[in-house]
């Protein structure tokens, strides 16, 4: 890991005992080797600070000294603690994912001898259909929109089914202009992918290039410790339009990405493809999106059941 980067993480590490510091450098050291996305490391490191600071005064004071003496009893700790704050069953599981994988890496280098995460402290997920935004809110949005950058950041969503982390990373030698593609490098789950441009997108990223700021980054953070921009900023500014434009229902900037999905399906896109173009790990992720596709399922059931009702006919008395 570049030296700059240890003396980053290490600075945020001083609440530990020194061994304990020297065990998550070595782990985020570890990550970095095998170029996990930019946004796990910091993760990990905000996770293991919750874990220490939602345990009871004396575990806590044996988990900073010593993190290989963590016990299930004090993840129960963790996630009970969790839930009280408010934190959403995913969030929780997120944070049990890094956990786990800390742990594991611990247990292989011979450090603990057993791992406190088990699968009992994960909590079900309710199964949420994605949200995709109708067309009268998504119109209202997007004519309130006058910026040129916010357009662009926007559309890649909506056009290129782009994530917030892949929209505010997005180096300008990821677009092909003469192919009309944007590579997805190592996206969600290190997924590799290529997704196409649309006319009006590659009309809006001319017109961006014409006047931003020469970088690396399509859109660079006007805040000069950062080098892009921050997906913070991206939620306020949807909020925001929202408001203007006068919509009352409240969206994130992933129901652009839900809406590309169903756009795509309900023009008859093949479930395959799409998730290609997602960037979905698995195809079951994909699946979500069948139920969603309401003037295709429509039309297939009206065809169906006209086929049906003429075949068995049901005469009343």
């Amino acid at each position: 890991m570049d030296g700059s980067i240890l003396a980053q993480y290490q600075a945020r590490l001083t609440e530990f005992s020194a061994p304990n510091q020297q065990r998550i450098l070595q782990y985020l050291t570890f990550l970095t080797a095998r170029h996990y996305a930019a946004t796990t490391l910091p993760a990990v490191v905000t996770t293991l600070h919750a874990l220490r600071r939602h345990l009871p005064a004396a575990r806590q004071q044996v988990v900073t000294d010593d993190l290989t003496q963590t016990t299930p009893q004090d993840i129960a700790a963790f996630v009970a603690a969790s839930q009280a704050v408010g934190l959403a069953p995913s969030t929780i599981n997120t944070k049990l994912g890094l956990l786990t994988a800390f742990f594991d890496y611990l247990y292989d280098q011979g450090e603990m001898a057993h791992q406190p995460v088990r699968h009992r402290h994960r909590l079900p997920l309710p199964f949420l259909l994605p949200k995709p935004i109708p067309d009268a809110d998504l119109t209202a949005f997007f004519q309130v929109i006058d910026s040129v950058r916010d357009r662009l950041i926007f559309l890649l969503m909506l056009r290129c089914g782009l994530r917030v982390s892949e929209v505010c990373a997005l180096p300008w030698d990821a677009i092909d202009f003469h192919a009309g593609t944007i590579r997805i490098t190592r996206g969600k789950g290190q997924v590799d992918r290529i997704v196409y441009v649309s006319p009006d997108v590659e009309q809006t990223l001319k017109l961006w290039q014409a006047h931003a700021t020469p970088g690396p980054y399509v859109f660079p953070s006007p805040k000069p410790h950062r080098a892009h921009l921050f997906r913070s900023v991206i939620n306020v500014l949807m909020n925001q339009y929202l408001a203007v434009a006068g919509v009352t229902r409240h969206y994130s900037p992933h129901c652009l990405r839900h809406t590309f999905a169903t756009h795509l399906l309900n023009a008859g896109v093949p479930l395959e493809v799409l998730k290609e173009l997602m960037g979905h790990h698995s195809i079951r992720l994909t699946l979500r999106y069948t139920q969603l596709y309401n003037h295709t399922k429509k039309h297939q059931y009206d065809q169906a059941m006209a086929q049906v009702t003429q075949r068995h006919a049901v005469h009343g008395r």
